[in-house]
């Protein structure tokens, strides 16, 4: 039975060659094709914007504050409508007992859409904000990393771009988040950042 599966698939072999007699030509046109879609997404959201960011967090539950910094991308779509995704990340615990050095982690992985108002010539553009993600707490000593657990998060906000440059500028924003599962149920966070961002495409 195997050989004959295996004849059966040797004597296609030709007739496919005929019907792609150039297979590295297919291929290259698919590559193109894909190109072709992917700058069009783009011409059709308007601009995308990059941007880096740092500040601090304040976690209840008797976590405390803390320097945190992080990342994100966005896609405009419209005059006043960004799509986001952004990560960041916090010490929570650092400490030493009998030499040896514990630290405690949360990094947050979310997503979620802006709204600017005015228009998109203006110098100052405040904005609105909806969130949604997870934040995964780590914790480790001496080289050695233990994952403690993940919670899913919601949240909301506002800050206001403010441009330097025709393409870049500065961003304070201020986000309230509440978590709501797992290890970390319950607890509430406000972060208090300033970025710097830069779009490139329309404005």
């Amino acid at each position: 039975m195997t050989t004959t599966r295996f004849f059966a698939v040797a004597s296609r072999r030709p007739v496919l060659r005929g019907i792609f007699p150039n297979r590295s030509l297919v291929l290259r046109g698919l590559a193109l094709l894909a190109g072709a879609s992917f700058f069009s997404a783009l011409t059709w959201a308007g601009s995308g914007e990059v941007s880096g960011f740092g500040g601090g967090t304040t976690i209840g539950g008797g976590l405390g504050t803390h320097g945190v910094f992080g990342g994100s991308g966005a896609v405009r779509i419209g005059d006043h409508i960004h799509v986001f995704g952004d990560i960041n990340h916090s010490t929570i615990l650092s400490e030493s007992i009998s030499g040896v050095t514990g630290t405690a982690g949360l990094t947050n992985f979310g997503g979620g859409v802006d709204y600017s108002f005015g228009s998109s010539t203006n110098r100052l553009r405040p904005y609105v904000l909806a969130a949604l993600g997870a934040g995964h707490f780590s914790a480790g000593a001496e080289g050695v990393n233990v994952s403690i657990g993940n919670s899913v998060y919601s949240g909301f906000g506002g800050g206001v771009r403010v441009y330097v440059g025709e393409h870049w500028g500065v961003k304070p924003e201020v986000r309230y988040q509440r978590y709501l599962s797992s290890v970390a149920q319950g607890t509430n966070s406000v972060l208090y950042t300033v970025g710097i961002f830069y779009q490139f495409g329309d404005r």
